[in-house]
């Protein structure tokens, strides 16, 4: 029976071929009849089940935007998920950075005071802190051991000019204290960096030496090794730089996130787009016969290693 119908199916064709195209004549073989009446086509409007990727492209493709290789190799949910990476990276960035930036503002205005209040809040003044070492000096460089007391002695008289509006910091020569600071040694192991400087804000809640620069201090301690831990100013002052300090790290972890994010996502299509052009690679289609007698379907497999 299947014979039969599969004899008069081809009948019709051939047929219909014939009544179409009268030029072409049957050849006998099935798959050669069954196309003899189909339009022209070319090869490459062969239907490709199997595309070959270029593992150069899509590596690059994700090393500038994650998740642009991966959709070069039709991998869509992995592309979405490498470009949410990317995303939630620079997010995360830019949200604890602006909280890093709120936080480093709150603890140098706790430090400073404010220009509204003439600074008279402040809580850390340059100005307290070189009057003490004038008014101690010969304890210092004494206790110190200080290798230079003649410059400690020439410069600490000029280090408060008392000149320069209200804020602290414009009321010190900033050189002269420098040159005291480094004349006594000992425990004055640095020099206190200009006001406003990253360095600056570090110090002065880091070193015993800039102690009796906190207002809350108590200015009899001669001695840093009487000194204690911190005080409830400093304390506090050092427990907001700290997490002004964490808030970057976030943020800096979150870049180095994204970093890696575009190297892996980069590797990963380079090499899926490599291994897929591995597999086997067919294609179905039809071409011509030869001297005009039609089309033939074909099947086109290639395996590559």
């Amino acid at each position: 029976m299947n014979k039969i119908l599969l004899l008069i199916f081809a009948m019709a064709v051939a047929a219909n071929a014939q009544v179409n195209k009268p030029s072409k004549e049957l050849t006998g073989v099935l798959s050669h009849d069954l196309f003899a009446s189909a339009p022209s086509m070319s090869h490459e409007d062969s239907l490709a089940m199997f595309e070959t990727r270029s593992a150069l492209k899509a590596g690059l493709f994700s090393l500038i935007i994650p998740g642009a290789g991966q959709a070069y190799n039709k991998n869509y949910l992995k592309a979405a998920a490498f470009f949410a990476v990317e995303v939630a990276g620079w997010v995360v960035d830019v949200v604890w950075t602006n909280k890093g930036n709120e936080k480093t503002n709150f603890f140098q205005t706790y430090a400073d005071g404010t220009a509204a209040a003439n600074y008279t809040n402040e809580h850390w003044s340059v100005v307290q802190y070189a009057t003490w070492i004038q008014k101690n000096l010969a304890q210092l460089e004494q206790i110190n051991q200080s290798p230079d007391p003649a410059t400690a002695n020439q410069y600490a008289p000029l280090m408060v000019v008392n000149t320069g509006g209200p804020a602290p910091w414009n009321k010190v020569n900033w050189s002269y204290l420098n040159k005291v600071e480094g004349a006594l040694g000992g425990y004055f192991s640095h020099l206190l960096p200009i006001h406003g400087n990253q360095q600056y804000y570090e110090l002065i809640g880091k070193y015993p030496q800039f102690r009796q620069g906190w207002d809350d201090e108590n200015p009899t301690f001669v001695n840093f090794q009487d000194l204690e831990r911190d005080t409830p100013h400093s304390g506090y002052y050092m427990d907001q730089r700290g997490q002004a300090n964490y808030l970057y790290a976030v943020a800096s972890t979150a870049v180095g996130v994204v970093l890696v994010n575009h190297f892996v996502s980069a590797i990963e299509a380079a090499l899926w787009a490599h291994s897929h052009n591995k597999f086997v690679q067919t294609s179905v289609g039809m071409s011509p016969l030869p001297q005009g007698m039609g089309y033939q379907t074909e099947v086109n497999l290639a395996l590559h290693f």
